[in-house]
């Protein structure tokens, strides 16, 4: 039973960081789409933003925030699969 408890583990954890890879992937495509739209209106001088280089706030600090995102979430998905399946043990016993 232990041998079957293990591999349910192990898929489960699996599973995870496949689900966080696709959840990774779609933040990077509404990354692209909303700051090349906003790229391109603050080219155009549809948005007006002074000091000029403050247009690069958004997609720099968002960028950041991905490589979070993939750090902590894609990297680390099986470690916090593995805090969690501690904690709910730790619950049972």
């Amino acid at each position: 039973m232990a041998g079957t408890l293990d591999e349910y583990k192990r898929l489960f954890r699996e599973a995870t960081v496949s689900d966080q890879m696709k959840l990774l992937q779609l933040h990077i495509v509404i990354y692209l789409v909303v700051n090349i739209i906003w790229l391109a209106l603050n080219m155009m001088g549809t948005i007006k933003i002074d000091p000029s280089w403050a247009i690069y706030y958004s997609p720099v600090g968002w960028g950041i925030l991905i490589v979070v995102h993939y750090w902590f979430y894609v990297k680390g998905a099986e470690n916090l699969c593995k805090l969690r399946e501690e904690m709910v043990e730790s619950k049972i016993k």
